[in-house]
């Protein structure tokens, strides 16, 4: 610093400065700093590195440096179990500064009251890997029963099923939602084995037609009336499959069917697992009319929901060309 401690002359290293560093050099102009520009520190700091080591040498120059800190840190918030969960509850302030919230639904185990009070969340993304069918509804029920804040984005992953329940929900709780995301496909497991792949199967709706609705139209229909409410709505994703449920079954017939046996590996499967959409026999057979299906329920929901600007849905057999088909989604 130049002698006589002019604010205007501090020298500071030609690298450039840590948080630490810039949090010393900070002291002197925090009275005269404006807080905007505090804040864009932080945003800065969190968007290299997101852990509170990034910003906790900032936090600790001042209250006012800490208050700024915080409210940032927790802007976005990962719950990751039900621990983590009920700690956080002790943290002064914390509800009023997170705007988005993640986490698995298993996490809301106690205390899910908790929800009420975040008044001003605008973002929630739940994982429903830990329901399964016969848990989904009361799950959902009970989550939404204590959601006070009206979101403007809502994604739910990993759902056993997408049905007009569901969606009845939450139009009728979140009635201002801008983005909806729903999906169930990625239940389907392809890491491990095709035993797993046809159980996993077995256990999400993923092909909601024609068990569940007889044509395309129909679960179109029945889709947007349940969504009505949402008038403000601009982006929806639905990871359903909109071919028929048999196209998974009659693939894993004609895929999966030969075993090796082997004694280290006993019923082991000669190739991994892979989806319909890298079988020549099933795309020869179904990528037309799939396609031709996606196209009429995209502009039937555009139709019924005028507000609507992106309708996208998992598919094995993309329209796109030369994008992936599988676990990637046909853009609207």
């Amino acid at each position: 610093m130049a002698k006589g401690g002019d604010r205007g002359s501090v020298s500071v290293p030609r690298h450039r400065l840590s948080l630490r560093h810039a949090a010393q050099v900070l002291i002197v102009f925090q009275k005269s700093l404006p807080a905007e520009i505090l804040d864009a520190i932080v945003v800065r700091s969190l968007a290299a590195n997101c852990a509170f080591t990034s910003i906790a040498s900032f936090a600790l120059v001042s209250r006012q440096f800490r208050e700024i800190a915080l409210r940032r840190y927790y802007a976005s918030l990962h719950v990751g179990s039900p621990r983590h969960w009920v700690r956080l509850g002790s943290i002064r302030g914390m509800y009023t500064w997170v705007r988005s919230l993640e986490a698995s639904t298993t996490s809301f185990r106690y205390k899910i009251n908790g929800l009420s009070q975040f008044t001003y969340l605008k973002t929630l993304e739940l994982d429903f890997s830990g329901d399964g069918l016969s848990t989904q509804s009361n799950r959902i029920a009970a989550l939404f029963k204590n959601m006070s804040a009206d979101l403007s984005t809502l994604k739910l992953t990993f759902l056993p099923r997408i049905d007009t329940v569901l969606l009845s929900l939450v139009s009728s709780r979140f009635s201002s939602l801008k983005i909806l995301e729903l999906s169930c496909t990625e239940r389907l497991d392809k890491k491990c084995c095709w035993l797993c792949f046809e159980e996993s199967s077995s256990c999400t709706a993923h092909s909601p037609v024609p068990d569940a609705f007889v044509t395309v139209e129909s679960l179109s229909t029945n889709f947007c009336k349940a969504l009505t409410p949402l008038k403000s709505l601009e982006t929806l994703f639905l990871g359903i499959f909109l071919s028929d449920a048999d196209v998974l079954i009659r693939h894993l017939e004609h895929c999966a069917a030969v075993l090796i046996a082997s004694p280290r590996t006993p019923n082991f499967y000669s190739t991994p697992p892979f989806g319909p959409n890298v079988c020549s026999l099933c795309c020869t057979e179904h990528t037309n009319k799939v396609q031709e299906r996606e196209r009429l329920a995209k502009t039937l929901f555009r139709t019924a929901l005028p507000s609507l600007r992106t309708i996208r849905f998992s598919s094995w057999f993309s329209s796109e060309q030369g994008a992936l088909r599988y676990p990637d989604t046909t853009p609207g």
